[in-house]
């Protein structure tokens, strides 16, 4: 008969709480703890402690503040001498659940688990004392703050659920395949970051999410589990009886590894339900260009002004598609590179630095390095100068590579300008371009006029930037009404 330790309810860890929320939790928890090493209040430590790691890890692949690798380091020193007290709260109430009577056996594994729990208890009260309040206030005061320049649930967060599930899906095949311990063991690591992924950032899919995500990892946990006290048993009982319990405990692994396939396969097919409920395919570039856009607001000293281009760069393609013009202003994935490089080009100090650096961040799950090192040529190219890597590509893409630099170019100087919202009249001899809050006479007149020179010579046509004010326009139609 199969021992059941199961939970499958939602625990209160899913329950959305931002980072600030988390930190502080952790410090309540910290200071029960301290009074009471009780296997409850472990538990709730290490899952607070847990959202915070979770929670640094996702924001680091954004934001390379140092202040999150000291937290990181710091929850996690604590996390891992709780879990070995924790580790052997549970293989005791394993030994307890297991053992019909109690017998010269599950004595034995009682009495090494609690010889080994003094040294554990020290430790873990040695690791709460070493635990820096003081420090740890700085960094929710200043981390918190910095974790909701991305608010939770942005399309950013998306892309970094998908890169953990498809972390946990390869492992996934690889442990149905092998079958081996380790695989499983690893399985269980990257399913519980998706899990608490989903959990710290995107509260609305993890509502529908955490049930099923708690459900496989409570039986990969107990295979772990499982694991651990048969390891136990090789070492404390004698061969007899060390023979009948580790017959039992395989007996009891399969039947969780029977049931974690039953979850995963089949009509249930968890993987593909919760691939499904990440960004599919016709909002992967939209996903792609929203991570970027996250990353660059962290290495963009100027990035309210980088989101006013970008918007400004797509209101001209959007006008240039909806007059028919030329390739590429009818390619949706050519308007999602636009957008991604007017966020990304003014990372670094120079545009052969900055392309440089866009060809080192990782490419978001949907694109490839090509999408990359073309962003990073569309960037290069806006500054008016010619390189190799632009020289080798086919006559069509340096031609949609100039069109988009040459759209970059003139947003920039656009905003420099102060426009405010275009709109685009176009006719087989010119494009006039209509913007809000631009003054003819003024100083920045004469940057916007060097910027178009480049959209003109690669459309062949001549670009007029003229002023207006739409808000007079309207007021003046609704008069006439």
């Amino acid at each position: 008969m199969a021992i059941e330790l199961m939970h499958v309810e939602i625990p209160e860890a899913a329950k959305f709480r931002d980072l600030g929320q988390n930190m502080r939790r952790v410090l309540r928890l910290h200071k029960r703890a301290r009074q009471s090493l009780s296997a409850a209040n472990t538990h709730d430590l290490r899952v607070a402690l847990r959202a915070c790691i979770s929670s640094a890890d996702g924001m680091r692949e954004l934001d390379t503040h140092e202040a999150w690798g000291e937290m990181r380091k710091h929850a996690k020193r604590l996390f891992e001498k709780l879990g070995e007290l924790r580790d052997l709260q549970v293989q005791r109430r394993w030994v307890r659940k297991m053992s019909a009577v109690r017998d010269s056996a599950s004595s034995r594994l009682l009495n090494e688990l609690a010889a080994r729990k003094g040294p554990a208890l020290r430790r873990a009260r040695r690791a709460l004392k070493r635990f820096d309040r003081r420090a740890w206030r700085q960094w929710a005061a200043l981390l918190s703050k910095r974790a909701t320049q991305v608010p939770p649930g942005d399309l950013a967060f998306g892309q970094l659920a998908l890169r953990r599930w498809a972390d946990a899906e390869a492992l996934h095949f690889v442990a149905l395949e092998k079958r081996t311990r380790a695989d499983y063991h690893a399985l269980r690591i990257a399913i519980k970051r998706f899990r608490y992924t989903v959990e710290s950032f995107l509260p609305e899919l993890a509502a529908h999410l955490s049930k099923d995500l708690v459900r496989v990892q409570d039986v990969l946990g107990e295979v772990h589990d499982l694991d651990v006290l048969d390891a136990l048993a090789k070492k404390a009982l004698r061969p007899g009886a060390r023979k009948r319990w580790r017959h039992h405990l395989e007996r009891e692994i399969q039947q969780r590894i029977i049931r974690y396939r039953k979850l995963t396969m089949g009509e249930r097919a968890l993987f593909s339900a919760w691939r499904a409920a990440l960004p599919g395919d016709d909002r992967l570039h939209d996903s792609a260009v929203a991570w970027l856009a996250a990353w660059a607001h962290f290495h963009d000293p100027r990035a309210v002004h980088t989101a006013r281009v970008a918007r400004l760069s797509l209101q001209l393609f959007d006008a240039l598609a909806a007059a028919r013009l030329r390739d590429p202003f009818h390619d949706a994935k050519a308007r999602a590179k636009l957008e991604a490089s007017s966020f990304l080009f003014e990372i670094g100090t120079t545009a052969k630095r900055t392309a440089r650096m866009i060809r080192e961040i990782a490419a978001p799950v949907g694109w490839s390095r090509y999408e990359m090192d073309y962003i990073a040529d569309i960037v290069r190219h806006r500054a008016g100068r010619r390189h190799v890597r632009y020289a080798a590509r086919p006559q069509d893409q340096r031609q949609a590579i100039s069109r988009l630099a040459a759209v970059l170019r003139l947003a920039i100087a656009l905003e420099k300008a102060g426009v405010q919202g275009l709109s685009l009249e176009v006719s087989p001899e010119a494009i006039v371009v209509r913007a809000e809050g631009f003054d003819e006479t003024g100083n920045a007149a004469q940057g916007v006029s060097a910027a178009k020179k480049p959209l003109e010579s690669t459309l062949d046509r001549l670009v007029l930037v003229k002023a207006t004010d739409y808000v007079v326009a309207q007021s003046a139609e609704s008069e006439e009404e």
